[in-house]
């Protein structure tokens, strides 16, 4: 018998009923659900619950059926890492390790919310630079030391820089973190510029111009505001964006005195 079931289930609570149903009917139940997360899907086939997706997934284990892909096939992973994505393994790298934590956990550390933690951890799942782990739980393992595991995410990663605005004024906020050459001064030996250069997440651009100074032509001001496309706060250190987003931002820059700047940062922070 199918039975339609929503998302919001436990596995321990579908098998109960499922159970319940089957005992009442006497008859085998298959839980049919629309749309069902990654992590969910894993829990399933442990517990050896079956359960169809229609028109994408079936897993039945009474009838010797395992996990198939009904019509198209998926599509295959991005290129390179979604904003979150990279956000999530930067933190990893950097602030605090996210080994052994669970979804859920991850998700309050970063502020972000559970269906794009989801897409996230699918991703470095699927792009081998971590795996999940647990029944009831799933927390995150990575395998690789830090070194390794930049070595292998960094040509999947991206500048994080969305767009710049250059200004004429002044600034005093604490939401905006040194980046560009500023940065790069601090991390490295390269001369710093006298253009004071700005990250912030998305939106806060509009505050600025509203509350602070007035937008110039391009490529003109003495203040450059970079809007990021994530929030720089939770990686930045001591007022600085953080030293991997840095490189990011500067890897495919030509200048010599540049990649210079950049090899120092590697020695210093990629291990």
């Amino acid at each position: 018998m199918l039975v339609d079931v929503k998302n919001d289930f436990t596995t321990g609570r579908l098998r109960k009923h499922l159970d319940t149903i089957g005992t009442i009917l006497d008859a085998k139940t298959i839980a049919v659900i629309t749309q069902l997360e990654a992590y969910k899907r894993i829990r399933l086939i442990e517990k050896q619950i079956p359960f169809i997706i229609p028109g994408k997934q079936m897993y039945l284990p009474d009838l010797l059926i395992d996990l198939k892909e009904l019509g198209n096939k998926p599509k295959g992973l991005p290129a390179t890492m979604r904003p979150a994505t990279q956000f999530l393994l930067l933190y990893h790298l950097q602030v605090e390790t996210l080994e052994g934590i669970n979804l859920k956990g991850v998700a309050e550390k970063l502020g972000y919310d559970a269906a794009t933690i989801t897409r996230a951890v699918h991703y470095l799942h699927h792009a081998g630079l971590c795996t999940l782990e647990g029944t009831k739980e799933k927390s995150l393992h990575f395998k690789e030391n830090n070194r390794e595991l930049w070595g292998k995410a960094e040509p999947l990663m991206n500048n994080p820089v969305k767009k710049i605005q250059y200004y004429n004024g002044w600034i005093d906020d604490g939401n905006l973190y040194k980046t560009n050459d500023n940065a790069l001064a601090h991390y490295s030996d390269l001369n710093d510029d006298a253009i004071k250069y700005y990250a912030v997440r998305q939106g806060y651009i509009h505050f600025i111009e509203g509350a602070y100074c007035k937008k110039t032509a391009p490529f003109e001001g003495n203040i450059c505001i970079e809007e990021w496309r994530y929030n720089p706060s939770l990686l930045a250190q001591n007022g600085f964006v953080d030293p991997l987003s840095l490189y990011l931002c500067f890897r495919n820059n030509p200048d010599e005195r540049v990649q210079m700047a950049l090899e120092q940062i590697k020695e210093k922070f990629i291990w």
